[in-house]
């Protein structure tokens, strides 16, 4: 699942030099330096405004965050004032309220889904067909492992659990609500919710997105790959007082869908907010995928979930187009957001690189101890959920453990930690489950490998008993034996290990009965070290998220096996891994879906990388090529 590479759309008043370098720089031309500015004095209380996703309850957490709504209204876009009880888990919503000292209230929450209308058809992961991503109205939905599915979507499929599968247009049309981030193929959901409420039945849509291809004459444009129909009697009156529809403009249609897949507009409303009076004022926080960064224009500017933001130095994100990120800083009086100094002010995704599947041992105050050992505390940064009640995705860290008791069957994921503590960004607990084996990925500890052991988390991991070439397997699940797996294994390296059916989990150790090399899983906390870097092998899957840039490839180098993209030099190794399309391209034949190690294909760099070939790469801290996408 890509998530990344959002095509680089920003408003027409905004310079068009993007500046995607490592590290400052911008298109051509001499760049602009950015007024030189500092952190404005903190202050006893402030006004405050975010945009981003409830992580939990008690009052409400957005973006980790807790904001008391003992006075707060709430609003939601098509369907007015609303309770707080309306709030779920994963809704991404703008608050406005006002900050004192370290608390925060909430005078203001809004909500507005991000995507509406019939599912058409579902992708599954071939690796875990309960993620993916689904296409709704020429829009690409990405389903990861922090996306909360809402029990009014039901088990559709009968298989005990409520996730992508359900969504099989196969088994009957089905109408949903999406909230989540904007991305070029559509959205990252943070929630799938049904919608059997529309009153103008199963073709209704909303769509958010970038208008392209705009042509007034035939009354038509596209967002992404959806053709919308319209006229100027569409277009919101305030919103566009000169009854005039622009190329890049960032808008939300309400229409029809047809039965050729158009869309006939009903209204069209501008969503982006900023410079139109909306949240540039006092101190803001936005969490989504950067989609844009320029450092050529003056102030800089950013562009995040359809929102063009001027920054007084972009610096910092500049090269990490296509990350998910979460920027913190103060207005000044000219609307240019101050971005906060050091970490404070600009943190990267990290992925959940460590995760477990067990039974409870123990339940104490503020935290529960699994069969393994492993001690789970939630938050109010963790996406809580309990499969076994109608209210199980709004409660309290404090409400959940009420309900959590020993032998219950739970999941969780979350990042390493430096003090070897991990952060737990999402925990659920599933009562009914029937199975007696347990489940850890992680990264392997340093000097922990030793045929037949090595140690996740504290966990040792014992492969004695796996006797087939089948229990040991790459990251494409391809069995490459004992010899080979931990010839291969090393510290950092992320395994994901499955124990034996009875007794193969216990406290500090797990009995495996099939181990794995496991990828990073896309799925993103927050980094705080602020730059997403810290990689010990290079490999991204660490707990720290690598890089990713996208471009066009230019200077490959068959001697050096480098080539160069946004203004970075990228080194390919012996085991970046390239997309299986790109070896296709080369070669003029299939090859199925597998990506492919370098070091084991005979061709040069330059037969699989020319010239002006677009890709999306993902880098380690030192510019190693670790999975090389086309993005075509």
């Amino acid at each position: 699942m890509n998530i990344s590479g959002p095509k680089l759309r920003i408003g027409a008043a905004v310079a068009a030099a993007l500046g995607l370098a490592a590290c400052g720089g911008g298109g051509g031309g001499t760049a602009t330096q950015p007024p030189t500015s500092s952190n404005p004095p903190p202050a006893t209380s402030a006004k405050v405004s975010a945009s981003g996703v409830i992580t939990g309850f008690g009052s409400v957490y957005v973006n980790g965050v807790r904001y008391d709504t003992s006075a707060a209204e709430i609003e939601f876009e098509d369907e007015g004032r609303k309770t707080e009880d309306a709030l779920r888990l994963g809704m991404k919503v703008k608050i406005e309220g006002e900050r004192n000292g370290n608390d925060r209230r909430a005078d203001r929450i809004r909500y507005d889904d991000d995507l509406e209308g019939p599912v058409s058809a579902i992708q599954p992961d071939p690796a875990n067909p309960g993620l993916g991503s689904f296409t709704l109205a020429g829009q690409e939905v990405t389903v990861d492992d922090n996306t909360v599915f809402d029990d009014g979507i039901g088990d559709n499929n009968g298989d005990g659990s409520i996730d992508l599968l359900d969504l099989d247009p196969a088994g009957g049309s089905i109408v949903v609500e999406v909230s989540g981030f904007q991305t070029d193929a559509g959205i990252l959901a943070t929630r799938v919710e049904r919608d059997d409420d529309q009153a103008g039945g199963d073709d209704d849509v909303e769509v958010k997105g970038y208008v392209t291809d705009l042509d007034p004459a035939a009354g038509t444009f596209l967002i992404r790959d959806l053709t919308v129909a319209w006229t100027a009697d569409d277009l919101d009156g305030e919103d566009f007082p000169d009854g005039t529809l622009t190329e890049d403009v960032f808008v939300e249609v309400e229409g029809t869908l047809l039965a050729d897949g158009t869309l006939e507009a009903d209204s069209i409303e501008r969503e982006d907010d900023f410079g139109r009076g909306d949240g540039d004022e006092g101190e803001f926080e936005i969490e989504g995928i950067l989609e844009a960064v320029d450092t050529a224009s003056s102030p800089n500017t950013i562009t995040i979930d359809g929102n063009t933001i001027p920054v007084n130095d972009a610096s910092r994100l500049a090269g990490h187009v296509g990350a998910r990120v979460e920027v913190e800083g103060t207005f000044d009086a000219d609307g240019v957001l101050i971005l906060d100094d050091g970490d404070d002010g600009v943190k990267f995704e990290r992925e959940n690189s460590v995760r477990t599947e067990d039974r409870v041992e123990t339940v104490g105050t503020g935290s529960f101890v699994t069969r393994l050992g492993l001690e789970i505390t939630p938050t109010g940064a963790s996406r809580i959920e309990d499969d076994d009640a109608d209210d199980g995705d709004r409660l309290t860290p404090e409400a959940f453990l009420a309900r959590v008791s020993a032998g219950d069957y739970v999941e969780a994921r979350g990042y390493p930690e430096s003090d070897g503590t991990v952060t737990w960004m999402r925990i659920e607990r599933d009562g009914d489950e029937d199975d007696q084996d347990c489940e850890l990925r992680g990264p392997a500890a340093d000097g922990s490998v030793d045929d037949p052991f090595f140690v996740i988390q504290g966990v040792t991991i014992d492969t004695a008993q796996i006797t087939s070439a089948g229990g040991f397997r790459d990251e494409n699940d391809v069995a490459i034996g004992r010899d080979e797996f931990f010839a291969r294994l090393a510290a950092g390296d992320v395994v994901e290990a499955d124990s034996i059916d009875n007794g193969g989990c216990s406290d500090g150790l797990l009995i495996a009965e099939e181990v794995e090399f496991e990828r990073d899983d896309g799925v993103a906390g927050n980094d705080d070290d602020g730059m997403g870097g810290g990689n010990d092998d290079g490999n991204g899957d660490d707990g720290a998220a690598a890089d990713e840039v996208g471009g066009t490839v230019s200077n490959v180098d068959d001697v050096e096996n480098t080539f160069v993209v946004a203004g970075r030099t990228v080194v390919v190794t012996a085991d970046t891994l390239i997309d299986a399309s790109i070896v296709e391209a080369a070669r003029g034949e299939e090859l199925g879906d597998a990506d492919l190690r370098f070091g084991d294909l005979p061709e040069s760099l330059s037969e699989l990388l020319p010239d002006g070939l677009q890709v999306t790469v993902r880098v380690d801290a030192n510019d190693n090529a670790i999975l090389i996408e086309d993005q075509n």
